[in-house]
């Protein structure tokens, strides 16, 4: 159990690290914690780290899932072989 609790965690907070080099929540951040924010070019730099952010989180806890069964059922039929 505290094994799958490190793992959950840990792909949760990588996700937010990477949350965090991208410049369109940097600036969503900066606005929440209320500091000024000067908007500089928009030369669509970020929107590429922003959409694999945001597949990211959609499917992460989708692949998660998917491997602890794969994981699962694996050792249940290595269970059964001896």
């Amino acid at each position: 159990m505290m094994m799958l609790m490190m793992v959950i965690f840990a792909v949760i907070f990588a996700g937010g690290l990477y949350a965090i080099r991208v410049p369109a929540v940097q600036a969503d951040l900066e606005v929440l914690l209320g500091n000024n924010f000067v908007a500089g070019p928009d030369d669509g730099s970020g929107h590429l780290a922003h959409i694999v952010f945001i597949m990211f989180t959609l499917t992460s806890p989708l692949l998660l899932a998917g491997a602890l069964s794969m994981g699962l059922s694996a050792w249940r039929w290595f269970e059964r072989q001896t």
